[in-house]
């Protein structure tokens, strides 16, 4: 704890650890596949349809929104890979889709994407830490969906539902376990929004710099000497590269652009904090760029917000290293870190400088 908390603060912040703990957290599900039919099985099976007027289970209409009991829950959209969640589940029937929500307390959420999020071997410490940083993120924040308080994607946090290695879902558990009810808090006594990304390539980007949130994540600007570059490139036709940028600068959407035409400004790290375009055209930030991009590839090809462009010919050429937004915790920089033998606490302070584990 920061020396010189307050008697009052540090009251208040022990009197919520133990509701926090005990709250249980509302996760959408399924929602990137439209489900209009889910089949359920756990201790009893059931087929779930969406109509365009109402919610069917087992063939008979019922009462939004429909509920089945707390257990291990399969899911199977046809066509699709069965996902298995552990709690309760909550069913309504939206604009003849199903909206689907698992409902389970916070530390089991909390080891779910710890399991979802890293990898089979990643070092306990640095498991701990991203037990910290994911309890973190989702106490800060209200709601993000209107019925739900996050979704499984990494929109919000990854919950996989799919199988993982027993071995890792252990071992994210016990990082949940031994950190329970641990947060990052800013200095006013705010819980930290503490963002995370796969790997920053030796250098985290400024929370100013690309996200104008400093002041509610409690990240900073860091070397991080050893995290490997993990370079990138991507080819971008010279159509797709103006019918992107065009609309995101404020231009129309036939307008062509080029590198050549564009100013591309760089902060700490590398990062790209603006892309520029030409009078009267305005700016938008790097990792606006960058996802814009990724998005009309299919995703996974511009994968992170430290690049630049190169012309070659009819395409863009657009080159990088990292892997994410480059904020707050390097998952990447803490597995090598604790490989060295820091503790989830040293690893939490270098990423967070601006922040305090209580």
């Amino acid at each position: 704890m920061r020396n010189g908390a307050g008697p009052a603060l540090l009251a208040a912040v022990l009197a919520v650890a133990p509701a926090a703990s005990a709250r249980t957290v509302r996760v959408r599900v399924l929602e990137r596949l439209h489900p209009r039919q889910v089949e359920l099985s756990g201790p009893s099976r059931h087929v779930v349809v969406a109509t365009a007027s109402s919610l069917v289970v087992d063939g008979q209409a019922v009462t939004q929104p429909y509920a089945f009991p707390e257990a291990v829950w399969q899911l199977k959209v046809p066509g699709q890979p069965a996902r298995r969640y552990r709690g309760a589940l909550s069913v309504r029937a939206v604009e003849g889709e199903l909206t689907l929500v698992v409902h389970l307390p916070l530390e089991q959420y909390v080891a779910e994407v710890v399991a979802s999020e890293t990898t089979l071997g990643t070092p306990t410490e640095a498991l701990r830490a991203q037990a910290v940083v994911v309890r973190s993120f989702l106490l800060a924040q209200g709601p993000r969906h209107a019925d739900a308080d996050v979704c499984a994607l990494a929109h919000c946090q990854l919950l996989r539902g799919t199988a993982l290695s027993p071995a890792h879902r252990a071992a994210a558990i016990d990082a949940a376990q031994t950190t329970a009810g641990r947060v990052l808090v800013l200095r006013d006594g705010r819980i930290a929004e503490t963002p995370f990304h796969a790997a920053c390539g030796g250098h985290t980007a400024s929370p100013e710099e690309v996200f104008g949130g400093a002041a509610t994540t409690g990240a900073s600007a860091v070397e991080d000497t050893g995290c490997p570059p993990k370079p990138w490139e991507a080819l971008v036709p010279l159509s797709v590269f103006g019918a992107v940028l065009g609309p995101l600068l404020g231009g129309p959407p036939g307008l062509g652009l080029s590198p050549p035409a564009l100013e591309t400004l760089s902060g700490e790290g590398g990062y790209v904090t603006r892309v520029v375009g030409p009078s009267p055209l305005r700016s938008a930030s790097g990792d606006a760029v960058a996802r814009a991009l990724d998005r009309a590839l299919g995703w996974g090809a511009v994968r992170s917000g430290r690049f630049h462009f190169l012309l070659e010919g009819e395409a863009v050429r657009v080159l990088g290293t990292g892997l994410g937004h480059g904020l707050g915790l390097c998952q990447a920089g803490a597995a090598l870190r604790a490989s060295r033998g820091e503790s989830y606490q040293a690893i939490l302070a270098h990423y967070f400088p601006r922040a305090s584990l209580r």
